[in-house]
């Protein structure tokens, strides 16, 4: 089983490296999708850092078209066997998709959707 795991950016130079981090430290098989949504703030440098040290997947939207269109944006690379949005603002923490996606290891859903607030996941 591999995740894909997107990554939508506006605007997170200060912490979109911790986040990368963090999901790379998540012990399940993975790839990152970072689609920077027409950042002007320096977080395009840190992304082709990134993808130089061929730590992440890269796309970049020369303007701002949302959240939505990023996350689109990512879904047409992906190669994994389950997809996870993962913010680029250290709101959620990447050690939550073991417990997000037992629900669909498990056989129980096909999706399961995370909010901010939860203690768990809420399955579909």
């Amino acid at each position: 089983m591999k995740l894909s795991v997107i990554i939508p950016v506006f605007n997170e130079a200060k912490t979109v490296e911790e986040v990368i981090k963090r999901v790379e430290a998540v012990n399940i098989e993975k790839e990152i999708i970072a689609v920077d949504d027409g950042s002007t703030d320096g977080s395009l440098d840190v992304l082709t850092k990134l993808v130089d040290e061929e730590r992440i997947k890269f796309i970049r939207h020369q303007k701002n078209l949302g959240k939505g269109a990023a996350i689109k944006t990512g879904l047409k690379i992906t190669g994994g066997d389950i997809i996870i949005i993962q913010d680029a603002d250290l709101e959620t923490d990447p050690q939550d998709f073991y417990e997000l996606i037992k629900p669909i290891t498990s056989g129980e859903t096909k999706a399961v959707f995370g909010y901010r607030t939860a203690k768990k996941p809420a399955s579909v």
